[in-house]
């Protein structure tokens, strides 16, 4: 009985290693993500920014004419 006992006590440790590494993996996916994420919007902010400067730009120009 004793050995039984040691050999779930085994188990659970490893099957607790496996999702502790997992866990560590997801984290570090889900911040990989949200990094990504972050820098998509800021650059689409900065086209958004230059997009509305040239449009200015462009209606002075033609205010101009």
């Amino acid at each position: 009985m004793k050995d039984f006992i040691n050999r779930q006590l085994e188990i659970s440790d490893k099957l607790f290693k496996v999702m502790f590494d997992d866990h560590k993996e997801r984290i570090r996916d889900m911040a990989m993500w949200a990094e990504l994420d972050a820098s998509l919007m800021r650059k689409l902010n900065e086209r958004d920014a230059e997009i509305t400067r040239l449009q200015e730009e462009i209606a002075k120009l033609k205010a101009n004419k």
